[in-house]
């Protein structure tokens, strides 16, 4: 009979589920794989069968071997309509998973906002991260979820919060092309200099690195460090690595230093001819003769 239970909870049978719950003869707790039937329920979107397990006394807050719960499968998934009977029926919002995990992180990595809208209206705690301190805005920055990050940012997520690595959302939306992140991030007061622990390196650098015209536009209107950093390297060295000549000539047009040296003595220029770069190379070299530096 367990097996059919979690099997109808599975499918949203509900007027199955309805049949062996009032039998009596099942444990609407069972476990399979750690899962109830209401998780089951919950991870379907199922809100009527979720609703009727509720009824018949499932406790809305069991807990898999991880630590997750209905509530934080339902926010994984999307389910709006069952995170809000949850919520209604006494499911903690802030119940968090083994690793630090709550309901409105894992809905700010996928991307549900009007999931994450309900949850922070409900108390959600937006401060709340992983073991590494990974929060919801840093997640939702990482996956490029705009509408989850202008949720967030409403209930005072602080755009400036930081890993225990020292990446911050604005790092790592630039690190992942994340333009229109980038762009709201720095117009709600993120730092753009602020670098990774490891190596210092910083937003700037990372887009360059990468090629990416845009973000590294909108970076640059914030004056931020062009120099060489704690790596060895500048923003501009970076470009001219990867040949990204668009990206170089920005740098150069916003005061970077054609002359400055990395980390093995080479400028911007050598190291773009010694990567193959020759079109790059030339318009560093260019600026270089003209250059007050």
């Amino acid at each position: 009979m367990e097996e059919a239970l979690f099997d109808l909870a599975h499918a949203g049978e509900q007027l199955g589920l309805l049949e062996i719950l009032e039998s009596g003869d099942v444990s609407i707790d069972a476990t399979q794989e750690m899962t109830t039937p209401l998780m089951l329920a919950s991870i379907g979107g199922h809100v009527d069968c979720v609703e009727l397990l509720i009824e018949f006394g499932s406790f809305v807050d069991a807990r898999r071997s991880t630590g997750s719960t209905a509530m934080y499968l339902a926010s994984q998934c999307g389910h709006y309509d069952v995170v809000e009977l949850l919520l209604r029926k006494g499911a903690m919002v802030d119940g968090m998973a083994n690793n630090g995990a709550t309901a409105l992180l894992i809905a700010s990595q996928m991307g549900h906002a009007e999931v994450a809208k309900l949850l922070c209206s409900k108390g959600a705690n937006v401060h709340l991260s992983l073991k590494d301190r990974t929060s919801p805005i840093f997640v939702a920055s990482q996956n490029g979820h705009l509408e989850t990050i202008r949720v967030l940012d409403r209930f005072r997520a602080d755009v400036n919060c930081r890993r225990v690595d020292g990446i911050s959302p604005l790092w790592i939306a630039s690190q992942m092309g994340h333009s229109h992140v980038v762009k709201y991030l720095i117009q709600s007061g993120a730092s753009v200099d602020r670098p990774r622990n490891s190596d210092g390196v910083t937003a700037l650098l990372k887009a360059a690195s990468k090629g990416y015209f845009d973000i590294t536009s909108y970076i640059l209107n914030q004056h931020p460090n062009l120099g060489v950093q704690k790596c060895g390297y500048s923003p501009l060295h970076a470009a001219a690595l990867y040949g990204h000549l668009a990206v170089a000539e920005l740098l150069l047009e916003n005061g970077a230093n054609p002359k400055s040296r990395n980390r093995d003595g080479h400028d911007p220029a050598e190291l773009a001819m010694i990567e193959g770069h020759e079109c790059v190379a030339n318009v560093i070299k260019m600026n270089q003769q003209t250059a007050s530096y």
